[in-house]
């Protein structure tokens, strides 16, 4: 009888622990904006993301971009910082409390603030030079984004992440005499929407319920 008892009861399925942890990253594609672009910029991106209920992941990410870009002809500065904040919905179901590899979709609201100027630029009229400038102005903007991509472990603790990013204007400043020739971290300043692919590194930091 006792046998019987215990093979009667229902059989339920243990449901993954939920994982506490931070991850931080760096973006590794920010090293190729020098040489992206008829005028390279230079910048630095810092992320940090977690998750809160198995498959949702709130992210904030913070920028820096700039450039100094001086020829003959056209000396042009520019200078600003950026951050976006959303989630990333993971679309993977995991099968083990430790699961961590992600493939996700996401939205970001994003702004910034900077500056710019043209200290000289040399223009020809009639075989003689006129010299000009445009003085330093403060600017921003905003903007969405929507985003698909992957994060992998490659190590414990340690993953690789490719972004996929559609950015879309939704505000900014008036430019008047000067349209940025880039925006941090939106893309050049002529286009209403913009794309974009991160390519980051990341280390996970276990806060509770992901010891391994």
């Amino acid at each position: 009888m006792c046998f019987t008892s215990y093979a009667q009861e229902p059989f339920v399925e243990e449901m993954p622990r939920r994982q506490m942890y931070v991850r931080v990253g760096y973006d590794l594609s920010r090293l190729a904006l020098p040489y992206v672009g008829d005028i390279g910029s230079h910048g630095v991106e810092f992320s940090i993301d977690g998750e809160v209920h198995y498959h949702w992941f709130p992210v904030v990410e913070v920028g820096k971009q700039w450039i100094k870009h001086n020829t003959d002809s056209i000396n042009y500065k520019m200078d600003g910082v950026y951050g976006r904040i959303g989630f990333d919905y993971n679309v993977l179901k995991y099968q083990h409390r430790l699961d961590r590899d992600m493939f996700f979709i996401g939205l970001r609201v994003a702004h910034n603030k900077f500056k710019h100027e043209l200290p000289l630029v040399v223009m020809q009229a009639n075989g003689d030079p006129i010299y000009s400038s445009i003085s330093s102005r403060s600017l921003s903007a905003t903007w969405g984004e929507m985003t698909i991509g992957a994060k992998a472990e490659v190590l414990h603790n340690l993953y690789f992440g490719l972004t996929v990013r559609m950015k879309v204007m939704l505000a900014h400043t008036k430019y008047e005499n000067m349209t940025p020739y880039i925006v941090p971290g939106f893309g050049k300043g002529f286009y209403k929407v913009n794309g974009g692919i991160s390519y980051s590194i990341m280390y996970a930091i276990p806060l509770r319920g992901a010891d391994r």
